[in-house]
């Protein structure tokens, strides 16, 4: 009987395991101690313990490399001294030794050795047996009891985590046992040759107990044995130990079981396994997405690749097992877990994670937590403030222009294309994007999901607010007051009133964005979701690109070991933004990748302090006019700032509260957003009409704002018995905020309003609708001596053709000038005849606009100029679109080959717009995959062990929350909950 201990930087608990093993009630008659390497002072407790042989192998040997050095060095002293053990043998009889394993942190019972023994000489077929393995730090719950594999090829411990009550007494054969505390008969080890060098890590004990199996051996578990572990922080060995991380656990894991597919398999299967190794990886990518789980992709093409390029030798592996085997691998189905045994074994799971996770299942639950009122009154608002607009299948208006009328013209305007109507090529903004999946989701009407995203806007906004919230109370009261002042936000109603559609979405995403990075440390799906929700925020609004990098910067400090989730977030947006950095870095204006998206349309801005009012605009809602009618001259900043001031007071107290990390995060990035709003409105980076255009400063402010509320949330959570009145007054300053702004679609103040979806005039537009390239020359007289003139195509300009490339050029291309040319030929003494011109441009039709300011004298003199001209046929006065004249004999596309060549670039005939899209695509389809709910309880569960709740997301911990009530068969019971814990309902209750 010959004791093997192997030891790697194991000092102390090796000398635990080497007392435990000299004070074994039948002792071992020979002990062997493997030292790998060890830097510690393992080599001097070896030496106090005198074992009759000491080897010392390399750093890198595995468990198996190690025993089997021992093995061989015993052998050589053997060869020396033929006397052999015969302790279960008589004479004549071939060599009955047998090998114990253990492990440096294997403290085996005192009387562990001999019941193995005792379970050898009850069972003379028995060739490997094992003990009981325990938790070294509570010896009454086992680590593991007997292996086996499960249907998708798994290895199961077969009793993991369970208190040893004796229930297992009667359990006997298994398919395999663990190597800690493994006795194995010397005969069989020679005979199978010892573990398989391709499982250095993992399962070389399972693979060793099947081949025995096959071999005509027998495994069977001995339950008087028992053996102490450090379960998953084992000693171990170099290659697989308590340093080992997660993720290179997985990896040894994976790779392993992909050895044993192969080892274990028939000629033709493993060659057919072989060849499936990658497009398994693929796929196994994709249920990993599912499963929120994206870290174990690498590591499964690792171990496919590892076993592709024969890293572990599966193939001489396979020839060793079928050496040795005299059974086909099915005679072992009994030992196997079955299918049904499998399901109910994920049954059970299932129940242990619902368990777990049900203690966070009241935080959200949005119609118990009053959610389900706030979203009434958001739905009321919506119904009665946006009125106008319920019967409308498309609005336009201000800012805000109808979308393409079909979705392949809305992706066809993504990636790589034609920017402009002039011919201009170049990347399209990521905003391209957001409008392409909006159009998408109505694809019989796509300018109905505009009108959808403004009926939804209040509601969307004050759930995802209620929710954010949620984050840090369980309050109610507290949450509503979020979730209103947020719906009811001046930059909100300013927007949907001036039809800034980017502004909007900002709005109605930044609480999903703060919700899930809140999160994102935590949790795979979070992240992702985050990173969606950031393409979102910076597609609409690049100027926020900014202040959201130096927030995500310090949440990736303060993530902890959640970081690496956070360093993922930004990388989507990133990826949408590159190229269009790269093209406006090499023209020379890398700040106009900030630009605003969409149709250009200037206004004037609230400045320096007054962005911190919380309005865009220097008319402030509309403040001054409703103050007039009532002939009331007051002072409108500091009326808004008395309106504020609840909000501001609120955050401020709550520096001084238990609540002080998310107050102090919410007025920081408050800060953040104001000082954006100021700067953006002193910066003008596009231009329509020779008339610079700042940045809407509104997204910024809804950060700020956003960020203020938060803040005010964290004060009122401490504010005691004055919290409802605080709360009460609240909800009336930012009521009172908006009074003048609400009711702009009603009262028609409103530049946004339903509209037919035409651009130009309907001639115009039904041609176009069958002749893309058909050219409109719109001009638009404005002062006595300036006039704008612009090129459109087909039915018109749709919003989803903007692009920043064009907008924010600095200088006049080729095109603008040869238009401006022919524009300005048409008011010339002498009589011209621009057709071959126009024929070049493919320019069927001439609109001249009616002047937006003093260019009457210029539309009239243009008009008469028009009129004579014999190159052109009056088509009539089109009303609010201006008087159209038709070209005669007109081109429906351009004569000019150059020109109707670029026209015809798409987003997929380039090699680098393809690239490009496919790079993107495969980006988002990755997020989206990642933050689908599909990873179940499971994902959950991980989340919560791994990373457990935070500081901020306790402002309610150990205050006293409002009672609850329980209602069993008609007897009340009340309770009162606090923050850390609240009491469950009596069996059979119900919660009232």
């Amino acid at each position: 009987m010959t004791a093997i201990v192997v030891a790697h930087n194991a000092a102390k608990p090796l000398g635990r395991t080497l007392e435990a093993l000299g004070a074994q009630t039948w002792r071992p008659h020979r002990t062997v101690v493997v030292d790998i390497k060890s830097r510690d002072e393992s080599a001097e407790v070896i030496a106090e313990f005198a074992p009759d042989l000491t080897v010392t192998v390399d750093e890198r040997a595995s468990f198996g490399e190690a025993i089997a050095a021992g093995v061989d060095a015993l052998s050589e002293v053997d060869e020396g001294d033929r006397a052999r053990i015969e302790e279960f043998g008589s004479a004549g009889d071939a060599p009955n030794d047998w090998f114990w394993f253990l492990g440096a942190d294997n403290v085996p019972d005192p009387d562990a050795l001999e019941e193995l023994l005792d379970t050898t000489e009850r069972n003379p077929s028995l060739e490997v047996t094992g003990p009981k393995v325990v938790r070294a730090d509570d010896p009454a719950v086992l680590v593991e009891y007997g292996e086996s594999i499960a249907p998708n090829d798994e290895t199961i411990r077969l009793h993991e985590d369970a208190l040893d009550q004796g229930q297992f007494e009667h359990l006997s054969d298994v398919l395999g046992v663990a190597s800690a505390g493994m006795l194995v008969l010397r005969d069989t080890w020679e005979r199978l040759g010892g573990f398989d060098p391709g499982l250095p890590a993992v399962d070389y004990a399972l693979d060793f107990c099947v081949r025995t199996w096959l071999s005509d051996g027998r495994v069977i578990l001995s339950p008087g044995a028992r053996v102490e572990s450090k379960a998953e922080n084992a000693v171990g060995t170099s290659r697989f130990g308590r340093h080992t991380r997660p993720l290179q656990r997985y990896r040894l894991e994976r790779t392993a079981v992909l050895h044993r597919q192969l080892a274990w398999s028939g000629g033709f299967e493993f060659f057919l396994r072989w060849l499936l190794l990658i497009p398994g990886a693929f796929g196994r990518a994709i249920l990993h997405l599912l499963r929120k789980q994206p870290g174990r992709i690498l590591p499964d093409f690792r171990a496919a690749f590892a076993l592709l390029f024969g890293r572990t030798r599966a193939g001489a592996a396979r020839r060793r097992f079928q050496a040795t085997s005299n059974h086909p691998f099915a005679s072992l189905d009994q030992l196997l877990i079955s299918p049904s045994e499998w399901r109910k074994m994920k049954a059970n799971r299932r129940d242990e994670y619902r368990a777990l996770v049900q203690q966070d299942g009241d935080r959200y639950n949005f119609i118990t937590g009053g959610g389900g009122w706030v979203l009434i009154l958001a739905v009321i608002a919506t119904l009665v403030l946006m009125f106008p607009l319920l019967r409308s299948a498309t609005i336009a208006g201000g800012a805000l222009l109808p979308l393409s009328n079909g979705i392949g013209e809305l992706w066809a305007n993504t990636g790589y294309g034609l920017r402009d109507a002039g011919g201009g090529v170049g990347v399209a903004d990521p905003f391209a994007y957001i409008l392409a999946m909006l159009g998408t989701l109505t694809f019989w009407h796509p300018s109905l999901s505009i009108v959808v995203v403004w009926l939804l806007a209040i509601p969307l906004s004050a759930v995802g607010a209620w929710y954010l919230m949620a984050r840090f109370t369980v309050r109610p009261w507290l949450r509503a007051l979020g979730a209103v002042a947020w719906m009811l936000a001046p930059m909100l109603f300013v927007a949907l009133a001036e039809g800034r559609l980017g502004a909007v979405l900002v709005h109605v995403a930044l609480p999903w964005l703060f919700f899930a990075g809140f999160a994102a440390s935590r949790s795979w799906a979070a992240a992702a979701t985050a990173s969606l929700l950031a393409v979102v925020v910076a597609a609409s609004s690049p100027m926020l690109i900014p202040a959201l990098v130096v927030v995500w910067i310090i949440s990736v400090i303060i993530a902890g070991r959640g970081w690496v989730r956070q360093v993922f977030i930004p990388i989507p947006a990133a990826a949408m933004f590159l190229p269009l950095f790269v093209s406006q870095f090499n023209r020379g204006r890398p700040l106009a990748v900030f630009a605003d998206p969409g149709m250009p349309t200037p206004y004037d801005p609230t400045r320096s302090w007054q962005s911190a009012l919380m309005f865009p605009t220097q008319s402030f809602g509309g403040w001054g006019d409703l103050l007039g009618r009532f002939g009331l001259q007051l002072n409108i900043p500091l009326l808004i700032g008395i309106l504020l001031a609840p909000l501001v007071l609120l955050a401020i107290y709550g520096l001084f509260t238990r609540g002080w990390r998310v107050a102090t995060a919410g007025i920081a990035i408050a800060a953040a957003g104001i000082l954006t709003a100021a700067l953006a409105a002193n910066t003008s980076l596009t231009s329509i009409a020779g008339v610079s255009v700042p940045l809407w400063i509104g997204s910024a402010q809804s950060l700020a704002y956003l960020s203020l509320v938060t803040a005010a949330v964290a004060g009122a959570a401490f504010l005691g018995p004055v919290r409802i009145p605080a709360v009460v007054v609240s909800f009336l300053a930012a009521v009172l905020l908006i009074v003048p702004i609400a009711p702009a679609f009603l009262t028609g103040t409103a530049s946004v309003e339903a509209s037919d979806g035409r651009t130009l005039p309907a001639l115009v537009d039904a041609q176009g609708k069958s002749a893309s390239q058909l050219g409109t020359l719109v001009i638009t007289p404005l002062e006595q001596n300036e006039m704008h003139v612009h090129l459109e195509r087909g039915s018109g300009l749709k919003l989803n053709e903007f692009s920043t490339l064009e907008s924010t050029g600095l200088q006049p291309v080729d095109t603008d000038l040869r238009l401006a040319e022919i524009s300005v030929g048409f008011l010339s003494e002498g009589a011209t005849n621009p057709t071959a011109s126009l024929h070049e441009f493919g320019i069927a039709y001439i609109l001249v606009k009616p002047s937006p300011t003093s260019g009457a004298a210029l539309e009239e003199r243009l008009l008469t100029a028009l009129s004579t001209n014999e190159a052109l046929v009056a088509a009539g006065d089109t009303g609010d679109f201006g008087v159209l004249f038709q070209v005669v004999n007109a081109a429906e596309q351009p004569t000019d080959p150059d020109l109707a060549q670029r026209l015809d670039v798409t987003n997929l005939q380039n090699e680098l717009g393809r690239g490009m899209l496919f790079v993107q695509a495969a980006i988002i389809v990755f997020c989206l995959l990642l933050a689908l709910p599909t990873g179940g309880l499971a994902a959950r569960v991980r989340s919560r062990a791994a990373h457990g709740s935070r500081h901020w997301e306790k402002l309610d911990e150990g205050q006293a929350l409002p009672k609850r009530d329980y209602e069993d068969d008609g007897v009340r019971i009340y309770t009162e909950a606090t923050g850390d814990h609240i009491d469950a309902a009596p069996e059979g209750g119900r919660r009232g």
